[in-house]
């Protein structure tokens, strides 16, 4: 299958989830009264939507902080995933508005939320389909199943080859992952990654900073020979095509 440009696959918007302006105070604090109201606030239970997105954009302001550390923001993304309601109408009600382009033999983005810090982002994938592997350069991203199953393995940038037009790469992590699941990479660890459905699955992933032309135009993607690198556990000759 061939290698996607994201931007390609941007879908239209599904209503009622852009155009949300969570940096706005007023929001935030509906947002929030909304689910205090619920008995879902983010110290109880599950999370809705409204409330996650809210969560979200709190944390991704931190990164303007002296004391601000890539995983420690990891950490607290995986944790918002975990706690977010996947059963949440809203949330739902997207998840079936996206499946209905999902059936055209290439797996389908939808921008569930976007701005200037970061964006939500739902993937539609039919059994079999797969994403080849690809880098994120200068990005932070978690991945989170809400439906199906998809294999996915992450690889670390080992080093250039001399002489050669390839690159190695350390083999770094391989998880099945099924409904509530979460997978991360950050710019530096794990951020080349590829993804292969099981059956099909939806995907929610959080990237932060968001993709853009200049990103999506850094981006790369790398075809991995299937037998290790000299016999080295883990390490594998990989071609690089931008």
């Amino acid at each position: 299958m061939d290698d996607y440009d994201r931007r390609t696959f941007i879908k239209t918007s599904l209503p009622g989830f852009l155009g949300l302006a969570l940096s706005l105070p007023a929001i935030s604090a509906f947002a929030n009264k909304a689910n205090a109201f619920e008995g879902r606030q983010f110290t109880k239970g599950k999370m809705n939507w409204d409330a996650y997105l809210t969560k979200v954009n709190e944390v991704v302001q931190q990164q303007h902080l002296d004391n601000w550390t890539e995983e420690h923001y990891l950490k607290q993304v995986i944790q918002l995933a975990r706690q977010l309601n996947l059963q949440d109408p809203v949330l739902q009600e997207g998840f079936k508005t996206g499946l209905k382009g999902a059936k055209n033999g290439r797996v389908d983005f939808t921008d569930l939320e976007k701005n200037k810090t970061f964006a939500v982002c739902l993937l539609d994938f039919q059994e079999g389909e797969r994403i080849n592997p690809h880098d994120h350069p200068g990005m932070t991203g978690v991945i989170q199943c809400a439906s199906g199953s998809i294999q996915v393995d992450n690889y670390d940038f080992f080093q250039k080859r001399q002489g050669r037009d390839t690159v190695l790469l350390k083999h770094t992590a391989n998880e099945s992952m099924k409904p509530g699941n979460v997978s991360s990479l950050t710019s530096k660890a794990r951020n080349i990654h590829q993804l292969v459905a099981n059956k099909p699955t939806q995907l929610v992933d959080v990237f932060s900073p968001p993709y853009d032309p200049q990103r999506a135009t850094k981006s790369s993607w790398y075809k991995l020979d299937s037998e290790l690198f000299e016999g080295h556990k883990g390490l594998y000759e990989a071609q690089v095509r931008s």
